[in-house]
């Protein structure tokens, strides 16, 4: 969304034109609103400098940030103790369950799939029934990308940095990148997420996040690889990830 560079002590995303990417004020709304929502909420984020624009031949909007100073949660989890693992994975729920919440309209909107008919119509039909009686809060705060590159472990807090995918969206569609690529299976990291973050069934919102997602159709296909795909099977492979 942004190319992103160091100088001195700060870093600035300058965004892509519009006449290369249509949403591109929209992206950059999504990581300064990130940002400043980040703050008011006392979360670990970059400190937000200074936002704008310049013009050149083309229009180019900016964001400087001081950034965190840390490791990736990928980083942090090759060589932590369980104790820390399950540490970090407790503040992790915390802090989504402060983050997931309602908020007025900004940044990109979210896209819809239109490759569901990749998994068959069966998968189609029993995707759109199951939807229809498990209803979500669709303008939720979410980040949108939290893969371990994103979640910075600093000294004694947790943060999160680049916010130019964040969007309104439910909150349940935020499990997916986390629990299926940012936890890469790490029982330690799970196990003190469920202790902190706030839901009744995590099986059935990580499967709501992955049937609402647009890449959700790829996400589906890496955890269950061959066809037929159905949703009971889906749900099996899920209970195993989570168990």
């Amino acid at each position: 969304m942004a190319a992103r560079f160091t100088v001195g002590p700060t870093q600035i995303a300058i965004f892509p034109p519009s006449e290369v990417i249509p949403q591109t004020r929209a992206y950059y709304q999504a990581e300064r609103f990130g940002l400043t929502r980040m703050a008011r909420l006392s979360l670990g984020a970059p400190r937000l400098l200074h936002a704008g624009f310049i013009f050149d031949k083309y229009q180019f909007y900016y964001v400087i940030y001081q950034p965190l100073q840390g490791l990736t949660l990928t980083e942090f989890c090759a060589t932590a103790k369980p104790l820390a693992k399950s540490t970090l994975g407790r503040q992790i729920g915390t802090m989504l369950t402060r983050l997931n919440t309602e908020v007025p309209a900004f940044g990109p909107t979210a896209a819809q799939s239109t490759e569901w008919d990749t998994l068959g119509p069966d998968f189609v039909a029993e995707r759109t029934a199951w939807l229809q009686v498990h209803t979500v809060t669709p303008n939720q705060f979410v980040h949108g990308n939290l893969v371990g590159g994103n979640l910075i472990v600093t000294s004694g807090e947790l943060g999160l940095q680049r916010f130019s995918a964040a969007h309104q969206a439910a909150k349940q569609t935020e499990l997916v990148p986390l629990i299926l690529q940012a936890f890469n299976d790490d029982t330690d990291l799970l196990a003190g997420f469920k202790e902190t973050y706030q839901t009744d069934d995590l099986e059935k919102d990580l499967l709501l996040g992955l049937l609402l997602r647009v890449d959700g159709p790829q996400q589906i296909q890496a955890l269950h690889p061959g066809a037929p795909v159905t949703l009971a099977a889906v749900q099996q492979v899920i209970a195993q990830r989570l168990s």
